[in-house]
């Protein structure tokens, strides 16, 4: 018989080797089965919903459904791939400036529990419900664009611009705006600004097919100083008690991004115009790029950013330098990619005093560099910035 100090001694071992096991299954490292515990189940399949599914449901814009369990599951290996390199959920700006709303970055246990139910076969804990969907804004103005244009099977971005005739009689207040493509995924990327002088009625005039093969700039004024959207946020809603302004009897030019898929397609779509709050503060345009900075002329609050940029440019970094040289980093993006390319708001509104420098700096990608500069290249090859900044409240009091 042993002595009473080894039994101790082994008694103690097996209570130890006991609570490791136990210790592992909760951590989801060893099972028998190689299916995560419950509980990370239930983790991974809400970040999933949460950050996965608004992006990949039936009409999303970016064309891929996996909201049936058998697609997904399907997928699920694939899926694993992507959230393992970080290709998805995708979110290209990096957390060196100003938190940003709705961010689809993943934290390293949001990560992980997607994971490991991914590569468990994406099996439903069935203890979870969807997100709720977005409260419906009513519409105050309706317009199309892209009939007509076909765009070829050949892979690839392609841009096109298109102006609208004139469309409302007096100054019309919105909170926002949302595309709805014919086929979705096709259209990746909309710009908007809002022509008073004409200059694009005439471009497109002066195309015999439908809009015209340019972006969608007028003069100093970049696309996109009336908004943009994309397929990843085929939904812009301005922070609640901001709103953009429509010129009156002002034309739209609308800067569309499609992109190739095999086959032809029509990249045709409706924008719809969201009502804005009574209250709602006008926010101003402040469009610049790397040689071209701008200067506040009234201090203001910036309340979101958006960036035009091609394959051309491997980093961003979006500042604002005061009159006394304080810099405040707005966006900083570390590798851009086109395709993910989207607008973003600030978590909270960024003071900004009068005479504030607004500047973007950007780095080349070497490998792009080596690709022929088509048009698309070229027009996209420099960094457009549009910043929406809101008169201060001290401002609006006077």
């Amino acid at each position: 018989m042993l002595p009473a100090r080894c039994r101790c001694k082994r008694r103690d071992a097996r209570l130890a080797a006991q609570y490791l096991a136990l210790a592992l299954v909760n951590a989801g490292v060893a099972r028998a089965d190689d299916s995560p515990p419950i509980s990370q189940q239930c983790a991974g399949e809400r970040v999933f919903i949460d950050s996965c599914l608004p992006c990949h449901q039936s009409g999303s814009g970016s064309g891929l459904d996996l909201s049936a369990p058998g697609t997904l599951a399907r997928r699920a290996l694939t899926a694993a791939q992507v959230v393992r390199d970080r290709t998805m959920p995708p979110w290209l700006p990096s957390s060196a400036g100003p938190p940003l709303r709705h961010s689809r970055a993943l934290n390293g246990v949001d990560r992980a529990a997607l994971l490991a139910w991914l590569e468990s076969g994406a099996r439903s804990a069935n203890s979870v419900v969807p997100s709720e969907t977005a409260t419906e804004i009513p519409a105050v103005l309706t317009v199309r664009f892209g009939e007509g244009w076909s765009l070829s099977a050949d892979p690839g971005l392609s841009v096109r611009s298109f102006a609208l005739t004139p469309l409302v009689a007096q100054p019309l207040l919105i909170g926002g705006f949302e595309l709805v493509a014919d086929a979705p995924g096709v259209v990746h990327g909309v710009s908007l600004l809002w022509d008073q002088l004409g200059y694009g009625v005439r471009l497109d005039a002066s195309d015999i097919t439908p809009g015209y093969e340019a972006v969608g700039d007028i003069g100093l004024h970049a696309s996109g100083s009336a908004g943009a959207i994309s397929r990843l946020s085929p939904r812009l809603i301005l922070p609640r008690g901001y709103a953009i302004e429509i010129p009156r009897s002002a034309a739209l030019v609308v800067e569309a991004h499609a992109q190739g898929r095999g086959k032809v397609e029509s990249p045709a779509a409706t924008i719809r115009f969201l009502a804005a709050s009574a209250d709602a503060r006008i926010v101003h345009p402040y469009s610049f790029s790397r040689v071209r900075p701008a200067v506040l002329t009234a201090a203001g609050d910036a309340i979101g950013v958006s960036v035009r940029a091609g394959s051309r440019v491997k980093s961003i970094e979006v500042l604002a330098v005061d009159m006394w040289g304080a810099t405040t980093r707005l966006l900083t993006i570390p590798a851009w990619n086109e395709q993910f390319s989207e607008p973003w708001f600030f978590d909270q509104p960024i003071a900004l005093c009068e005479g504030t420098r607004l500047e973007v700096r950007s780095t080349a990608n070497p490998a792009a560099e080596l690709l022929p500069l088509d048009t698309h290249a070229a027009a996209m090859s420099e960094p457009t910035v549009v910043v929406l900044v809101a008169d201060s409240c001290a401002s609006d009091a006077q």
